[in-house]
């Protein structure tokens, strides 16, 4: 059974850098999904959460079926306010991995803002079956970098 390791925030210090690199490795190939997409991890732990979005955004346009793009467009729409479009995003995610915990966390989040409770509780509840942590990154920070 997959185990939940939870993501360690970057220091903020460490942000400018990390953003750097990300613009180095994209510009020499605007087709990683990967890097693009830890690119707008990096700009949303800025709060830069439009630029996040775009970058996620691109990520898709090179590999939509990248599980971690979705998931984190799925939680900087909720962020924007845009829990409707996280739903679909959530949904895509979870279509490509069914064993996505975060994928689920987010998920139950996003449903949780909609009103929808009961849909929040056993999305959770799926996550929790795969890892009993899973609950520990809510309301954290849900977003994934690629190795």
């Amino acid at each position: 059974m997959p185990r939940l390791v939870i993501p360690e925030s970057p220091r903020k210090e460490d942000d400018g850098d990390a953003l750097r690199a990300y613009n180095d490795v994209t510009a020499g190939n605007l087709h990683e999904s990967a890097a693009l997409n830890n690119m707008g991890v990096t700009l949303e732990r800025q709060g830069r959460y439009e630029e996040a979005l775009a970058a996620f955004s691109a990520a898709l346009l090179c590999d939509n079926n990248d599980v971690y793009a979705w998931n984190n467009r799925a939680v900087i729409l909720t962020r924007l306010g845009r829990p409707q479009e996280a739903v679909l995003a959530c949904i895509r995610a979870l279509a490509l991995d069914r064993l996505c915990i975060f994928a689920w966390v987010t998920y139950g989040m996003v449903l949780g803002r909609l009103g929808k409770y009961r849909e929040a509780e056993m999305a959770l509840a799926v996550a929790e079956d795969l890892d009993p942590q899973a609950r520990a990154l809510y309301p954290g920070n849900l977003t994934m970098t690629r190795a």
